[in-house]
């Protein structure tokens, strides 16, 4: 393994603690803080930036890139050659192509009981026991790192559920290019009504290069779909962009918040662009299909989707996996030691892939040619148990649309459901004691901690090095974030909190940035452009990225609770990376760390004391 290298190197062993211990049971803090109507308008007029207005447009999409037309054309004529070979059925070929035709007709092909019954029930076993020892069990969702397990990924018992050849071949030959998977991730959603991060009504990853996802859905601890919490989609709506931005150095650009679609005016005029593109009616279609576990194939970075939440069904289960054309995204999902060409489908999605090797690509494809027309004659059966759904039947009218639509726009806010549970920080007395002060913070953390981001998305797609970085604080534990708080109480210890430390956005920009040019002087030989090949340079060169996008952001924070939000993701994660440097840069950077942490409570008190903000 590649061992960081610093300038200047501290001595050898566990870094030092934040602060020094204290043992006192009492802490001296102020922890309440009240406003006038004045100084509640300055406050927001200083840190609260214009909202976005988010649509679609087929005008947009000029600036998504991918290969051109001839050269997709030509691996499409490849990979169609190859499984021809292996196909005995002469109908086969134009079967496969009318899934395709499905699947880009809506943005969306979804189909169920893609493996029998009792392979799904170990699919269930497994994923139970990844979810017992490593899930987050959040208010939100409980999520656990399926790259963490790549045996379950690779698992050929069930692994055609999630990766069937079938599927491969309908995503590659519709992005023209050999495709590799760059996430995965499994989940728990209990029902719930919330508009909380990555479960709003949007459109996923960038507007600069597609993304395919893979969705495996089903009734939690069951052999049938979901009956909550269900994929819904607005089908046609993958064939616009979202808005693309132009900066003083006429360098494009977007926001995720281009992409969320959460206010009348914009569910409006995405139904505005649906109708033009289809010619029809507002069309909303919830996949809920208990009869069976649902794979849902659909272009992630295109379409307008959700996870609706609501307080209806039960808590449902399911699998995300995320793919781009490896020639858009080289890299690997998983570091693999072993050497030689992949024999399986599942190894060259999580292997190193840069979208050289098409003939390699296609060739493995090919040697599974067999298993999809197989499946692909299951499929047209309808006394078989794999089944392509008719989401025609799924469409949302009447009653259900105004209800969806309702909980799109007025769902609570993670902000909202902290405080109904009694989760507020804020504390009367001028003293408060140590493991009451952690117990609170924390509590607070864990919910504003799923409020709303809006990160700045790259043409060159550099943000992705950011993912692993943002994900390690999404899906810390209350307990880790406690132990955490632990060690920075002395921060806040005897201290005032007043309007002033929830400070200006441009301040807490240049602060980040100095953050992230100290890691950059640090460990001179890293290139911080990449991703890493080491474990330590991934978290250093995520991290880095992560704290310069979320200090360019702060400064567009459109309500309250992304600048509480913003300012907490960036005490975590730089209080993840204090102890990589030496000594004398880890108290210039916990200084600034706690600049961010108290810019954090002092809001949320703002917030407290004025809950009509």
């Amino acid at each position: 393994m590649k061992v960081l290298q610093r300038k200047e190197q501290s001595s050898p062993g566990q870094a030092p603690g934040i602060f020094p211990s204290q043992f006192d049971d009492l802490v001296p803090v102020a922890l309440s803080l009240t406003t006038t109507d004045e100084e509640r308008n300055a406050l927001l007029a200083s840190i609260v930036s214009k909202s976005a207005n988010p649509s679609i447009s087929i005008q947009a999409n000029e600036y998504r890139s991918g290969p051109d037309p001839t050269s997709k054309a030509t691996f499409r004529k490849t990979l169609l050659k190859g499984l021809r070979k292996g196909w005995q059925d002469v109908a086969t070929e134009a079967r496969f192509v009318r899934l395709v035709e499905v699947l880009q007709s809506d943005g969306c092909a979804v189909f169920a009981g893609l493996v029998d019954a009792a392979s799904f029930q170990q699919l269930i076993d497994d994923f139970s026991n990844i979810m017992n020892s490593s899930g987050s069990h959040a208010f939100l969702h409980s999520f656990a790192h399926l790259t963490e397990h790549p045996d379950f990924l690779k698992n050929p018992i069930y692994n055609d559920a999630m990766i069937h050849p079938l599927l491969i071949a309908m995503m590659a030959y519709a992005m023209g290019g050999p495709v590799r998977m760059t996430d995965a991730r499994g989940k728990d959603t209990e029902p719930i009504s919330v508009n909380a991060q990555d479960n709003m009504l949007h459109i996923d990853n960038t507007p600069f290069r597609e993304e395919y996802k893979i969705l495996l859905g089903w009734e939690k601890g069951q052999v049938k779909g979901p009956t909550g919490q269900n994929f819904t989609f607005l089908p046609g709506t993958h064939k616009g962009n979202r808005p693309i931005r132009v900066d003083e150095h006429s360098q494009h650009w977007s926001t995720e918040n281009d992409s969320l679609f959460i206010t009348d005016e914009s569910i409006e005029s995405v139904f505005a662009f649906q109708g033009d593109i289809t010619g029809h009616n507002p069309k909303v279609i919830e996949v809920e299909y208990p009869e069976q576990p649902i794979t849902v194939l659909f272009s992630a970075g295109s379409l307008v989707h959700h996870r609706y939440r609501n307080c209806g069904g039960n808590t449902r289960s399911c699998v995300i996996a995320a793919f781009h054309l490896a020639s858009d995204h080289p890299g690997a999902l998983v570091h693999s030691e072993v050497v030689g060409t992949p024999q399986s489908v599942a190894e060259i999605l999580v292997g190193y892939h840069d979208g050289t090797e098409v003939e390699a690509f296609c060739s493995l494809i090919s040697l599974k040619a067999s298993a999809i027309e197989s499946k692909i004659s299951e499929i047209l059966n309808k006394d078989h148990q794999s089944t392509l759904v008719d989401t025609g039947n799924l469409t949302l009218s009447g009653e259900k649309f105004d209800r969806w639509r309702e909980t799109v726009i007025n769902a609570p806010s993670a902000t909202r459901i902290k405080f109904e549970g009694g989760n507020y920080i804020s504390f009367a007395d001028n003293s408060i004691s140590r493991d009451l002060l952690v117990k609170k913070l924390a509590a607070a953390m864990a919910y504003d901690k799923h409020g709303l981001l809006d990160l700045i998305i790259y043409m060159d797609g550099h943000e992705e090095i950011r993912k692993p970085a943002r994900k390690s604080v999404w899906t810390m534990p209350r307990e880790k974030i406690a132990q955490i708080l632990a060690a920075w109480i002395p921060a806040v210890e005897g201290y005032k909190f007043t309007t002033t430390d929830v400070q200006k956005p441009a301040l807490l920009r240049h602060k980040a940035d100095k953050v992230a040019r100290l890691l950059r002087e640090s460990f001179p030989t890293v290139d911080f452009a990449s991703a890493g090949s080491s474990r330590e340079e991934q978290q250093l060169t995520s991290a880095h990225q992560l704290i310069g996008d979320l200090g360019e952001s702060i400064t567009r924070c459109e309500k309250l609770e992304t600048y509480i939000t913003t300012n907490l993701f960036l005490f975590l994660i730089i209080d993840q990376n204090i102890p990589l440097l030496d000594w004398t840069l880890r108290q210039r950077v916990i200084g600034t760390c706690a600049v961010f942490l108290r810019a954090y409570i002092a809001c949320v008190l703002v917030v407290e004391n004025n809950q009509d903000i």
